[in-house]
């Protein structure tokens, strides 16, 4: 049997690309409207982003993968040849897939007609109808979550990480398929397992802010166990970081070293049935990206990881202030009814401010530095600090932003300066 064909996408607008031929031609769907850009193929597992759609309705943010009858749209004209192949695996919407799940796939079919704006023409509604029948009447049995979706990002809160935590262990343990960097059974339920004695920490704004200004100024690092989190655990960042949009990361310690993943919020814009169902079956995370990293092996700056190291780096060197977050009542009940202990949610934040000027910064009498007639803002950066047996072994540290120069000088007003509040946050500030 000849194994299916890897689909592509384009690097550029990150379109899945139709594949004609062989040796294969890769083009944009008809539909898709570009600025002209030819494709530039790359397998979509080498990406954690997608801009693909609800192959029955065009919606802009499809939830699962289902898999049918292969269909493809033929138009013969001057330009001649295959306009879209749909092929055999479909995404659906969460709308389209709650509908599909009832019955109702009339339902499905006026929401094509209606996104196409067909409403009035019985002819479009039936040929629809015909390419939704050919492939569902085909239908095998099971679904993938598509963990490839831009979602509107979701504030998750630091009350809210035990029943993410909860929702999310039990969809790896559930029946729905993952894609297959996530396949195996048994990896998933180590992530599982994993995330049941996580620890469970939420980073607040303020401290999100520098952990993600850290994070793209991180060197490479060399990682060791001290350098980690003592258990395996789930950290919440208060909005999602980078422009990959990461909501959260957990890691979970193996024989080999720890499995990193980081994960995007799902959900963002639905309501009703749709979301509920949605939070039933998934929660609140999906899966973005995942890697094994190992004990004394490198992990370069611009690695996926890098929020997530940086944050370490700074929980470590005691750049955080870290308090518990109150949880619900009905929280302590629901584990209590399980014969579970109560989980403890770690807010961390940024620790009170000591001054704006480190000592080291400061000009000494007699210094060359004192001819200086004003003070400058220095950016935030790493600096390897020496540790460890004779002091050998590097780790990186952050310095934070600071003012140097003649303590009375005036201060250079022409830099832009990066300013991060030390603030106590208020108890709604968790909501």
């Amino acid at each position: 049997m000849t194994a299916a064909p890897e689909e592509m996408a384009c690097q550029i607008c990150l379109s899945p690309l139709n594949t004609l031929g062989a040796p294969p031609t890769y083009l944009h769907p008809i539909q898709l409207a570009t600025d002209g850009h030819e494709p530039v193929p790359v397998p979509v597992s080498q990406l954690d982003t997608m801009q693909r759609t609800c192959d029955f309705c065009g919606d802009p943010y499809p939830t699962w993968t289902l898999v049918g009858g292969e269909v493809a749209a033929v138009a013969i004209g001057t330009a001649g040849g295959l306009v879209q192949n749909f092929g055999q695996a479909w995404a659906a919407c969460a709308t389209c897939q709650t509908y599909i799940d009832d019955g109702r796939n009339d339902k499905v079919v006026d929401r094509a007609v209606q996104a196409l704006g067909r409403g009035n023409h019985p002819e479009a509604r039936e040929r629809i109808q015909q390419l939704h029948t050919a492939f569902l009447n085909a239908r095998v049995p099971g679904r993938t979550l598509i963990t490839t979706t831009a979602w509107p990002v979701t504030a998750i809160s630091a009350r809210d990480l035990p029943k993410v935590r909860d929702r999310l262990t039990h969809f790896y343990r559930a029946g729905d398929d993952l894609p297959f960097a996530w396949a195996s059974t048994d990896q998933r339920r180590q992530i599982a397992d994993g995330l049941d004695r996580s620890a469970l920490y939420w980073i607040d704004g303020d401290f999100t802010d520098l952990a993600e200004y850290a994070a793209q100024k991180l060197p490479d690092v060399t990682i060791s166990r001290d350098l980690m989190p003592p258990t395996d655990g789930l950290l919440v960042w208060s909005r999602s970081v980078t422009r990959r949009q990461i909501a959260a990361a957990s890691w979970t310690a193996n024989s080999d070293g720890w499995q990193l993943i980081n994960y995007r919020t799902i959900g963002g814009g639905l309501d009703g049935k749709q979301l509920q169902r949605l939070r039933e079956q998934v929660g609140w995370l999906a899966p973005m990206s995942s890697g094994q990293i190992h004990e004394q092996h490198p992990l370069p700056g611009d690695h996926p990881a890098a929020p997530l190291v940086a944050t370490w780096l700074l929980i470590a060197q005691q750049t955080a202030e870290i308090t518990t977050a109150n949880l619900d009542k009905a929280v302590r009940k629901a584990y209590a009814r399980t014969n579970r202990p109560a989980p403890e949610v770690r807010i961390v934040r940024i620790r009170g401010s000591r001054g704006t000027t480190p000592p080291s910064a400061r000009s000494a009498p007699g210094d060359p530095g004192r001819s200086q007639t004003s003070r400058f803002w220095v950016s935030g950066h790493w600096r390897n600090q020496p540790y460890g047996p004779g002091r050998t072994l590097r780790r990186p540290v952050y310095i934070s932003p600071f003012l140097r120069g003649p303590e009375e000088a005036p201060i250079k007003l022409s830099t832009t300066v990066r300013m991060l509040s030390s603030h106590k946050p208020k108890p709604e500030d968790y909501d």
